[in-house]
């Protein structure tokens, strides 16, 4: 199993126990918190997170059939975070903040920021290289997902990647796209020949699943002259036309 294998693994139990954390305590917060308080900070936190989540969604010129599950989405989330918040802080008082810096602590953005502090720094040659940009659609995607300004040739896939693959046909459109981008950066640090191949196969990998499965926003996205550390999710998690 690769490392990005075992991170989204990871991220999906993180949500589930952020999750079960939460429901907890928005359990709590019906028990020991009166409904008047409950009702006044859910509308403000739904308010505010709704308010927040427009903003984001205009900036990225989504259409609006996208905003109206978007928004109630977040606006609910917000609100139901408060009140766990609100439950936790009645339930058991101030270690409601250890709570919450373990919660915070414990997430997967975090934890990627930690190990790339602490990782084995490439040479110095691969770290100053910078991000290639990827050719717009006139030539193949997949001749350039190497950082070193080789194409990488068109090799049959190895027996290993079978297991990349099964495990690649798994992922949600976000977790496929987030895997993409943090390949990236597990490539730029690969040593050796053999770990460098490892990981241009996986993006290769990566890049066959969102082909097959959205073959019209692959191309867009190739279109539009994307960098090779780029986030493609605005042209896959969202059914728009951008």
């Amino acid at each position: 199993m690769n490392m990005v294998d075992v991170e989204l693994r990871y991220s999906r139990i993180w949500r589930a126990a952020v999750g079960l954390l939460a429901t907890i305590g928005v359990v709590a917060s019906l028990v020991f918190v009166s409904p008047s308080t409950n009702l006044v900070a859910f509308l403000v936190a739904a308010f505010t997170a709704g308010a927040v989540c427009l903003s984001i969604a205009l900036g990225r010129d989504l259409p609006s059939s996208d905003l109206t599950y978007l928004v109630p989405r977040w606006a609910v989330l917000g609100g139901l975070f408060v009140l766990a918040v609100c439950g936790y802080a009645a339930a058991v008082g101030a270690r409601t903040v250890a709570l919450m810096l373990l919660v915070v602590g414990s997430s997967p953005p975090v934890i990627s920021w930690l190990r790339s502090g602490t990782a084995e720094k490439p040479p110095r040659e691969v770290r100053r290289r910078r991000p290639m940009k990827l050719p717009k659609a006139s030539a193949s995607l997949r001749q350039v997902v190497q950082t070193d300004g080789r194409p990488a040739p068109d090799w049959p896939m190895p027996k290993y990647l079978t297991a990349v693959v099964r495990s690649v046909g798994e992922l949600s459109d976000d977790e496929l796209c987030l895997a993409w981008r943090r390949s990236f950066t597990q490539l730029q640090r690969a040593l050796g020949a053999d770990r460098r191949q490892a990981m241009v196969d996986v993006r290769r990998a990566y890049l066959d699943e969102l082909e097959r499965r959205h073959p019209d926003s692959f191309a867009t996205w190739l279109a539009s002259n994307p960098r090779a550390a780029g986030n493609p999710a605005r042209f896959f998690t969202y059914r728009a036309e951008h």
